[in-house]
C-alpha cells in the first residue's frame, strides 16, 4: 500500500476544498442572478417556437389584400352595383379572386355587354365594363319590353312604342337569336340596322325574317353566321337594282353570294 506524505496530502484537500468552493460558488451566483439568465433563456426559447409554428402555418398568398378596385367604362351601373355583383370588398385576400368568376358574376347583370377584369399584383383590381343597350323591342301585354344585344329583358316598360326594330316572338327561345342577328347588323352597317322595321324568326326555314322601312318586300337572312358579306350584299342589290326590286315580295338571302326573288323566278346574283 502507498503511503502519502504531508504535501500530497494537503494538495489533495487543497483541490477538493478548491471544487467545493467552485460549486458554491455556481450555486450562489445562480441563486442571486443566474435565475434571470435562464429566465431569459425559456422566454426566448418559447419564442422561437411558436414563431416556427407561426411560420409554417402561414400562407404568404393571405398577406396580399385587395386594396383598391378601379371601374371604368360605366355610364348607367353605379360603382355600387358592379362591386356588389362582382363579390368584391377591400381587405379580402388577393388568392380568395379569380377573374373569369368575377367576370361570369358580372355578366348577370341585364344593363352589361362584356366585361374584362384585371387581377393585378400590386393588390389591385381593375374592371372594364361594356353597357349593352336596346337593340329591339316586343309588345306584351300592351306594353313595350326592350331587349339587349345579349338577349336580356331591359329594366324599360313603357306604354308607348320605343324607337327600336319591332320583333315577334312566338316563343322566348326566339329571342336570343334574333338578338344576334340584330346586333351583328348593327355591327357591320348601322344605317342598314336603323332602316328594320320588324323582324322575326321561321324555324322552318331556318331563316330571320326582316322588314325594312323603305322597301315594300320581305328579306330572309340566315339564322346563323350571318356575316357582313350578307348585309352588303342586300345594299348592292337595293341600291343598284331599284327598279327590278320594286317587283319583289320576297327577297331570300340565305345562301352566301347568291339572292332568290319571289315571285319570279329569276335569280339575282
Amino acid at each position: 500500500m502507498a503511503r502519502l506524505g504531508y504535501n500530497a496530502i494537503r494538495k489533495k484537500e487543497m483541490r477538493r476544498e478548491k471544487r467545493h468552493q467552485t460549486i458554491a460558488g455556481i450555486f450562489g451566483w445562480m441563486k442571486k442572478k443566474g435565475w434571470k439568465l435562464f429566465l431569459v433563456f425559456a422566454i426566448v426559447a418559447v419564442a422561437i417556437w411558436q414563431g416556427w409554428s407561426f411560420i409554417r402555418k402561414l400562407n404568404p398568398a393571405e398577406l396580399r389584400t385587395l386594396k383598391t378596385v378601379e371601374i371604368n367604362g360605366n355610364r348607367m351601373l353605379t360603382w355600387e352595383e358592379i362591386l356588389q355583383t362582382a363579390g368584391l370588398e377591400t381587405g379580402m385576400p388577393m388568392s380568395e379572386i379569380n377573374a373569369d368568376s368575377v367576370k361570369i358574376r358580372l355578366l348577370a347583370l341585364p344593363l352589361l355587354h362584356d366585361a374584362t377584369v384585371d387581377v393585378g399584383i400590386f393588390r389591385k383590381v381593375t374592371i372594364t365594363v361594356s353597357e349593352t343597350t336596346p337593340l329591339m323591342q316586343t309588345l306584351e301585354k300592351g306594353q313595350w319590353k326592350a331587349y339587349s344585344e345579349r338577349g336580356q329583358q331591359l329594366p324599360i316598360a313603357t306604354g308607348a312604342r320605343l324607337d327600336y326594330p319591332v320583333a315577334t316572338i312566338q316563343r322566348s327561345r326566339e329571342i336570343k337569336p334574333i338578338a344576334s342577328f340584330l346586333a351583328a347588323m348593327r355591327s357591320a352597317d348601322e344605317s342598314l340596322y336603323r332602316e328594320v322595321s320588324q323582324v322575326a324568326l321561321d324555324e322552318k326555314l331556318h331563316a330571320i325574317e326582316v322588314f325594312f322601312r323603305n322597301v315594300r318586300f320581305k328579306v330572309l337572312f340566315p339564322m346563323d353566321s350571318v356575316s357582313g358579306n350578307a348585309f352588303a350584299h342586300y345594299r348592292l342589290l337595293v341600291d343598284g337594282l331599284s327598279s327590278e326590286m320594286e317587283k319583289v315580295k320576297s327577297l331570300d338571302m340565305r345562301f352566301e353570294g347568291f339572292a332568290y326573288a319571289y315571285p319570279s323566278a329569276q335569280e339575282v346574283k
